[in-house]
């Protein structure tokens, strides 16, 4: 059946180029002529380059269709009849081939032109033969292809056939016993199901006998620490002296801690073996967090005589997603154990990052003391419920629960933990922990500028407008976001057609940057769709600014005929941005009447080397976020772009290429950006053969962006 399909996709191919060898001779002989009886020596050599081509094509599928030929598709399997047909063609097929391989040969240019006349008059006499034997050949070939396709279609119903009666024997001697089977196992199911509904009904009632018993104990235990919290809080806004203030932070933190500590050993015996525990995933900063911990115990070590360092890595010190509370519930624990089984020496907390990734780091925070140190056999269920050291289990006390409390944590965050001790010579706890980057907490606005005391630029003009943004590449979203933000313009985002006219219907906005390749069409068409709504209910028009990554006259004069207001290039500046939006907010003048907006926001980009950052004027946060945004997409972007080449579609080839491009123009990437420019075009020609070597240079390219992003989000 398989070999059958591909037969059939063969003969397509085979008639297709056998009709097209019509074609090739008729233009063979159109050529011959031209250059027979043309007096222009321009028109001679243009037509026999162009010959020479058409020779050269002609032969080469000549050739295979007879003998196959892989790059063509053909497979070179002819019937006798075809075979014969051929042979019979071959005389013709020879003195054509012949009389034009003497007109293009180079004595032939000194000659006078009755050589030329003799040639052609060989090619119109076998002409004729020529074309009357391919159309029996494309006859024939068309014939087979339908002889082929009606045996496979016998075939088909041959095996329709046979899977009736075999589905008729199942039904007959199979399903029918197995039917039987099955209602006596939904019989016994049932059975079971109900013996497990009474058990299920009976755990309930002692769970939540247990909730009421932890309900109790949770309001009697957090009662005096409410009291000492209040109380605590009440010190510190009254008169202090010395360092009472700071010893009043440390009992407030202390408690803090000690409440939550509550909190969580009260969550986990309520839980105990839940699988479904939550953890939540909010903004934190690892550094911030080990320095606010360390603090709260560097009275406690001091009066024990012990010395608490703390070592960060420079590359910790940034916002990552996590549950703050949990990671400090496990650190406090750590620290707890270390400073009560410690008698002298120290205590050192370090932590740096083991590993980056684009969107990901792995944290590893050791908590090492110089105590007595864990024997090699208690090492191995250190970390199960209620166990301790044997000789420490009296001496300090506990319930043995801290640790396998923090096991299960760091598990729940899909870390690991370890501990590293030899008797007599200490112990190390070691945590390794997994963080997905944020930038969510982080506050953009005035870093934007470079001197902080100065105020922040923001356009009075616009500060109660109401503008949209249509764009759809979320880096494109950041960049601009932050830049408004930093002007003090409300805003908001569409990413297509659609939702910018949904976003329309709920409030109509005074001004519209919008960009012009959009996934549901083009600017041009919002634009006019926007004018014929204006029309249609009477409203103002909105002001448009044009967003574009092709930073050319043509476009600019294009968005000008249009009737649009302003026009912005990517990657945008802040000044840029400023201007074209002071442009708008002067009133509805026309683009002659208006001041220009500087050549920062609209001038053609300037040939840059590989290594220099456009994004030098954007604040470090936003850039290492575009960083990201783009190790994030460009691979899923790409692959779209393949897709859409795979699927033969111009129009989703150019959009993939136009995303693309809107990404990596934001990194200056020179070389990437040329080749792209040349596919964002609908018209791009997808059979190029030269296609696909273009394609992997682009994917060279926009990986290697990748790695300079990477290293530079690492530093």
């Amino acid at each position: 059946m398989q070999r059958s399909l591909e037969q059939q996709l063969g003969d397509s191919t085979v008639i297709n180029i056998a009709g097209r060898q019509r074609m090739l001779s008729q233009k063979i002989t159109k050529l011959a002529l031209q250059i027979d009886i043309s007096d222009s020596p321009y028109i001679k050599a243009e037509a026999r380059n162009e010959l020479r081509e058409s020779l050269e094509l002609w032969e080469t599928c000549h050739l295979g269709l007879q003998s196959g030929n892989e790059e063509l598709g053909l497979p070179g399997s002819n019937s006798d009849t075809v075979t014969n047909l051929y042979a019979q063609l071959k005389p013709s097929y020879e003195a054509i081939r012949e009389a034009v391989a003497t007109i293009l040969a180079e004595e032939v240019d000194e000659q006078d032109d009755q050589g030329i006349a003799r040639e052609l008059e060989i090619i119109l006499a076998n002409e004729k033969n020529f074309l009357a034997g391919m159309d029996q050949i494309v006859y024939t070939y068309d014939q087979e292809a339908e002889s082929r396709v009606a045996g496979l279609k016998q075939v088909e119903r041959g095996l329709l056939f046979i899977t009736l009666i075999v589905l008729l024997f199942e039904g007959l001697f199979i399903f029918r016993p197995a039917v039987s089977q099955i209602q006596r196992m939904v019989t016994r199911l049932r059975e079971n199901a109900e013996a497990l509904e009474l058990a299920k009904d009976s755990a309930e009632a002692a769970n939540q006998e247990k909730t009421r018993f932890l309900a109790k104990m949770s309001h009697e235990l957090r009662t005096p620490m409410n009291a000492i919290l209040g109380l605590s809080e009440v010190l510190l806004r009254g008169r202090l002296i010395g360092n009472q203030k700071n010893l009043l932070n440390t009992i407030h933190d202390s408690a803090q801690s000690l409440m939550g500590l509550l909190t969580d050993l009260l969550d986990m015996s309520k839980l105990e073996v839940d699988s479904d525990f939550k953890l939540r995933q909010d903004p934190l900063n690892p550094k911030q967090t080990l320095d606010r911990i360390i603090e709260m115990f560097t009275h406690q070590a001091r009066e024990r005589g012990l010395e608490l360092e703390l070592t960060v890595s420079d590359d910790l010190d940034l916002w990552v997603l996590g549950d703050e509370n949990r990671l400090r519930q496990i650190i406090v624990n750590l620290i707890q154990n270390a400073l009560k089984f410690t008698t002298a020496g120290k205590v050192v907390v370090e932590a740096e990052v083991q590993r980056h990734h684009a969107h990901e780091i792995m944290a590893n925070i050791s908590v090492t003391d110089t105590g007595p140190g864990i024997s090699a056999e208690d090492q191995k269920s250190i970390f199960e419920p209620f166990k301790q050291a044997e000789r420490d289990r009296d001496k300090h006390g506990g319930a043995g629960l801290g640790l396998s409390i923090a096991y299960r944590l760091v598990e729940a965050m899909n870390g690991r933990m370890r501990v590293v001790s030899q008797l007599g010579a200490g112990t190390a706890f070691i945590l390794e922990i997994p963080f997905q980057r944020s930038f969510r907490d982080i506050e953009m606005t005035d870093q934007w500028r470079h001197d902080m005391s100065a105020p922040a630029e923001v356009m009075l003009s616009l500060a109660k407008a109401n503008l949209l943004v249509v764009e759809d590449v979320e880096a494109n979203r950041l960049v601009v976001g932050s830049m408004l933000d930093e002007l003090a313009v409300p805003h908001r985002f569409a990413i297509s057609i659609e939702d910018g006219f949904e976003k329309l219907d709920e409030k109509w906005p005074e001004v519209i940057l919008l960009d012009l390749e959009l996934p549901d069409g083009t600017g041009f068409d919002f634009f006019q769709k926007l004018i014929d709504r204006c029309l249609a209910s009477d409203r103002p028009r909105p002001s448009v600014i044009a967003l574009t990554a092709h930073a050319t006259d043509e476009v600019r004069e294009k968005t000008e005929a249009a009737g649009m207001d302003g026009y912005l290039t990517k990657p945008v500046t802040l000044e840029g941005l400023r201007s074209v939006l002071q442009v708008v907010s002067l009133g509805d003048a026309p683009f002659d009447n208006v001041p220009a907006p500087p050549p920062s926001a609209v001038e053609e980009p300037s040939e840059k080397s590989e290594d220099e950052d456009p994004l030098a004027s954007y604040p470090e946060e936003l850039r290492a976020k575009l960083m990201l945004v783009y190790c994030e997409h460009y691979q899923q972007q790409f692959a779209e772009l393949v897709s859409a080449k795979e699927a033969n579609d111009p129009r989703l080839f150019s959009f993939a290429a136009h995303k693309l491009l809107g990404m990596a123009a934001n990194f200056g990437a020179t070389s990437v950006l040329a080749k792209l420019r040349e596919l964002d075009d609908e018209n791009v020609d997808l059979a190029d053969p030269s296609l696909p070597e273009t394609l992997k240079s682009i994917r060279n390219d926009l990986d290697a962006l990748a790695d300079r992003a990477q290293k530079k989000t690492l530093h």
